[in-house]
């Protein structure tokens, strides 16, 4: 769970919650279900290793950027979820993601998309090591209106050797699918010791 600001801080999953943005009904609902798992998104700053996401934690983790992120884990209703699993994100969204004003980028949107897909990936395979995305498709179904808070689901649908199919949605707060994406991410070959 973080907040991620250019300080770099990170605050507690409740603290999180409080966030003003997160004050909203059907946020309230959301967080109240008993079955949710919170999960800790780490903010690493960049060093220039090999896995940073210095995208996602630093350039886009700003007051106007993603101005809060809340990760958890729930039951998943999704049909073809292998795992009966899925990994949810609360992002609260200001104008830095903008293409047109007041209208999120479908860059961002598919951006944060192959993020959680990634996640759910890496958290399905015990390497150290995260998978690579090697083909993720994107289907825009209505635009997103900043400032907003929109919810992200993901869950695995295939799993087989190095490689991983998982499906996303982003949903905003009226439970409306935005926009959606299938992808498959590939681990990297283990080193022969």
């Amino acid at each position: 769970m973080s907040i991620v600001s250019k300080q770099q801080k990170t605050a507690g999953p409740d603290e999180v919650a409080k966030h003003p943005d997160f004050q909203l009904p059907w946020i309230e609902r959301l967080l109240a279900n008993p079955q949710k798992e919170w999960t800790v998104q780490v903010p690493r700053p960049y060093l220039g290793g090999t896995v940073t996401n210095a995208m996602f934690e630093r350039t886009l983790g700003t007051p106007d950027g993603i101005r809060a992120h809340l990760s958890f884990n729930r039951p998943s209703q999704e049909p073809d979820a292998i795992n009966h699993l899925e990994e949810c994100w609360l992002l609260s969204c200001g104008s830095d993601v903008d293409g047109r004003a007041g209208r999120a980028h479908g860059g961002f949107n598919t951006l944060v998309l192959d993020q959680i897909s990634g996640s759910i990936s890496h958290h399905s395979h015990p390497q150290p090591e995260p998978p690579a995305t090697a083909t993720l498709t994107v289907d825009f179904k209505a635009p997103v209106s900043t400032p907003c808070v929109v919810l992200l689901r993901a869950w695995i649908t295939e799993l087989s050797g190095r490689k991983v199919w998982v499906k996303a949605v982003m949903e905003n707060g009226d439970g409306k699918v935005v926009c959606a994406s299938n992808g498959l991410f590939v681990f990297p070959r283990q080193e022969k010791i």
